[in-house]
């Protein structure tokens, strides 16, 4: 060992060993020196926008991506800048295609040469479409979930109430619906107003990607309290007073509107009123209050005119013809005699017998006339009055015209006709479905009329 230490070539070879390796070494500071300043660098840009140009006045581009990926690689400081600016653009162009598909290269621009580019994807499948405009209505819409109890949406409207969308043929042609929603907290007790988003969508509730004008509109809802609107039905209370005969009540308010819970309201088929001629003296007008029906929260109206048809009997009259009647007894009694033979219906002297009979005659005649009698007419069909339009509505029970009980004047009743009197009911408010109506009579007056049955059901229909 001793021997290779002392020879010379030994040694010079560790130092030649040495000298080389210092080399290396130095030279690698240098190359990782130059590389740090100024050598090469690698940056990944993420949702770089793509630029897409076409003719957008007549057409319409669909499938390309709004973004991209772009790798540059080069000098670190060129790509730190680039990174850093973003001033360079990506971009297809289609504007010398024809309309339908087409595979396309992705192209950038402003980018230095010195730059490695890559760009993901490298092309992009898009389709190119004529371009139209059509004109759709809003369809306003609320959840009922936000309504306060008892309270129902009477209406929805949107301003303006049509909107112009712009966008693919085919996409224009698979619009389904066109919706405008309003928002609010729970518990809307009013009228509403606000502005709402117009949104356009496919039969599968799938937003499309389509230009709307005005993106906006204003809703309003109508928001009210449950009601429905039913039949009135007079009813007369109390006694006249005496010397008057009520021949008829009616009145031109055929229906009222009852607000209140929906269970309620929809249970209760007419509104009773019941008009007291206790008071009448004479034929006019009654305002009556009207009463809620239990658990109903309002009527409106509160009060309506009944028209009061009433016959008075004077006893002054009666009176008056009294004297009358003697005064011809008393010209009867100073005829002569041959002329009171002549009237004797036997042809012999009229004794006191014959004058007693003839003033028991005419007596029976006047009580006659002022006799009340009763009848029945047949035959008589039910009008269904009150209908909306578009409504329809007919009598399905009984199956059959209906018969009329009429009592008054012994005259009044022997001369009355079916043709005289009118059968109808009111089926104002009612919507589609069977209801049991009461029957209602328009005839001559000072006769009281009562049909038989006093009700009948009626089926409601949309025409």
């Amino acid at each position: 060992m001793d021997k290779f230490m002392d020879n010379p070539w030994f040694i010079r070879g560790i130092a030649l060993f040495f000298a080389v390796l210092m080399f290396l070494v130095v030279q690698s500071d240098e190359e990782q020196g130059s590389r740090a300043a100024g050598g090469t660098d690698i940056a990944v840009l993420q949702d770089v926008p793509l630029e897409v140009y076409y003719d957008d006045e007549n057409t319409v581009v669909t499938g390309a991506p709004e973004t991209v990926s772009v790798t540059i690689e080069g000098p670190g400081n060129l790509v730190r800048t680039t990174r850093t600016l973003k001033d360079f653009t990506v971009f297809v162009d289609l504007r010398t295609l024809t309309m339908g598909s087409h595979e396309v290269r992705v192209h950038t621009e402003n980018l230095s040469e010195k730059l490695e580019v890559s760009i993901d994807p490298e092309t992009v499948d898009v389709v190119i479409e004529e371009r139209i405009s059509r004109e759709f209505r809003v369809d306003p819409e609320m959840n009922e979930r936000l309504l306060a109890e008892n309270h129902v949406i009477n209406s929805l409207e949107a301003e303006p109430s049509t909107v112009m969308v712009t966008g693919a043929k085919s996409v224009i042609e698979s619009i389904s619906f066109v919706k405008a929603s309003v928002t609010a907290d729970p518990g809307v007790d009013g009228p509403l107003e606000q502005q709402a988003s117009v949104r356009v969508l496919d039969r599968d509730l799938n937003k499309m990607n389509v230009i709307i004008e005005p993106a906006e509109v204003t809703v309003k809802a109508d928001i009210t309290e449950y009601s429905r609107s039913v039949p009135v039905s007079l009813q007369t209370s109390g006694t006249p007073e005496e010397g008057v005969t009520i021949d008829a009540v009616n009145t031109a308010t055929e229906t009222v509107k009852l607000f209140g819970p929906r269970n309620v309201l929809d249970e209760i088929g007419e509104l009773p009123v019941a008009v007291d001629v206790s008071k009448v003296t004479a034929s006019g007008k009654l305002t009556v209050e009207l009463k809620k029906p239990a658990g109903v929260t309002k009527v409106s109206p509160e009060s309506i005119d009944v028209d009061v048809r009433a016959t008075v009997n004077d006893n002054d009259e009666e009176t008056a013809e009294a004297p009358d009647e003697a005064e011809e007894q008393v010209a009867e009694a100073d005829q002569p005699e041959e002329e009171a033979e002549t009237e004797s219906p036997a042809g012999g002297p009229a004794g006191s017998g014959d004058t007693a009979q003839s003033n028991e005659s005419g007596t029976g005649d006047g009580e006659a006339a002022d006799e009340e009698a009763s009848g029945t007419l047949d035959g008589l069909a039910v009008e269904v009055r009150g209908l909306e339009e578009g409504q329809t509505g007919e009598v399905i029970q009984p199956d059959g015209p209906l018969s009329l009980k009429i009592r008054g004047p012994k005259n009044a009743v022997d001369s009355a006709k079916s043709g005289d009197f009118t059968l109808f009911v009111n089926a104002g408010g009612i919507s589609e479905g069977e209801a049991s109506l009461v029957v209602h009579v328009d005839g001559p007056s000072g006769i009281k009329a009562e049909p038989a049955p006093g009700r009948v059901t009626v089926r409601i229909a949309a025409a």
